[in-house]
């Protein structure tokens, strides 16, 4: 009878094995006081002998240093303790089946974006794509938390899921759940690939998820990057504070590389983390108001004299990215400098050292 209580409770309660582990917890806790209070006043005993007879017959020990010696006392142990044993193993079953529930819900992405200042992607880009995007990242930002949003996928592949800090949402892009699960207003960058990377019309798809994803973004630290597969629709994405990478960079390295046999290669360096020095955005402060000539030649002489390693890339201001300025132009207020440097160079020890 007792058994099937718990299997009826069980079945009825299948689908919520968190309130299935609570109430068997609860009914654990109060035959444990129960049988506390009621060997107490048959026995005659301590509150502290009682709560130690409790745990021992609970947990099985029975040690049996001072048993009941009275009818009642016996009587109560023995049905009490029968209770409370059937009801510790449910228990242990119930942790252990709340265990796989949270486990089959994260692995069908169905539970929440539990990083902060990590990376959300939305439209899951492949297995190959995906490990060379979390190693060159996690190059710079070991073991930064990655919430992958996809409406496609039941799961993970295993690869990817063997990764730390690795977490699935599976939800519709259209579905404001989806949004609220992937907390992208906690997270830093919301990188969204095309839906076919082969299909022109894929980035109209991208239009409505950066729009979407705009809507749940109430601070500017968020940045919002978004691959574009034809350059011909960039004008959907004006007036939004979306970045867009070129999706076929394929084809730039072929036309790069057959007018300079090195520089397709140069620019896939420069372009990873993981080999070598990369460009870095800073922005000057101690050096406004010199001209470009002037930081290029206090560049060079004080990575001579400390040792330090960088080249000056480019010069963005008043709204135009400058990869090679004339040698008179002055940087100003809102200059942003770019920089080739590895991922441990100090910009500002660095502007310091060329004041000297």
């Amino acid at each position: 009878m007792l058994f099937q209580i718990y299997n009826n409770l069980k079945n009825h309660l299948k689908d919520a094995p968190l309130k299935w582990l609570i109430k068997v917890s609860t009914w654990c806790v109060l035959l444990f006081i129960l049988f506390i209070v009621l060997f107490k006043v048959t026995e005659e005993v301590s509150w502290e002998e009682s709560l130690w007879q409790a745990w021992q017959t609970f947990t099985t020990v029975g040690y049996g240093n001072q048993p009941a010696q009275t009818s009642a006392g016996r009587f109560v142990t023995m049905l009490i303790s029968t209770l409370g044993i059937a009801f510790v193993g449910a228990l242990f079953s119930a942790a252990f089946d709340y265990k796989q529930h949270l486990r089959n819900l994260k692995t069908t992405g169905q539970m929440k974006n539990p990083f902060k200042n990590g990376y959300v992607i939305f439209n899951f880009p492949g297995v190959a794509t995906a490990l060379s995007l979390v190693r060159e990242l996690r190059a710079v930002e070991q073991n930064v938390g990655i919430c992958i949003v996809d409406s496609r996928l039941e799961q993970l592949p295993g690869a990817i899921t063997n990764l730390p800090n690795i977490h699935f949402v599976k939800g519709d892009t259209i579905r404001r759940e989806t949004y609220e699960m992937a907390k992208i207003d906690e997270n830093k960058v919301v990188l969204i690939f095309p839906i076919d990377r082969n299909a022109s019309e894929s980035d109209a798809a991208t239009k409505v998820i950066v729009d979407l994803v705009s809507r749940f973004v109430s601070n500017t630290k968020t940045r919002i990057i978004h691959v574009l597969v034809d350059s011909a629709n960039g004008w959907m994405f004006e007036g939004t504070d979306a970045t867009h990478i070129i999706s076929d960079l394929e084809i730039l390295a072929i036309v790069q590389e057959s007018q300079d046999p090195y520089s397709a290669e140069i620019i896939e360096t420069l372009l990873q983390n993981t080999s070598g020095a990369n460009p870095q955005t800073f922005k000057p402060t101690k050096t406004k108001g010199w001209t470009w000539g002037q930081l290029a030649e206090r560049c060079i002489a004080t990575s001579q004299r400390t040792g330090i390693s960088c080249n000056l890339f480019a010069l963005v201001q008043d709204g135009e990215n400058m990869t090679c300025p004339n040698f008179d132009i002055v940087i100003k207020e809102d200059a942003l400098l770019s920089i080739i440097a590895f991922n441990d160079f100090d910009w500002q020890n660095f502007e310091n050292e060329m004041l000297k």
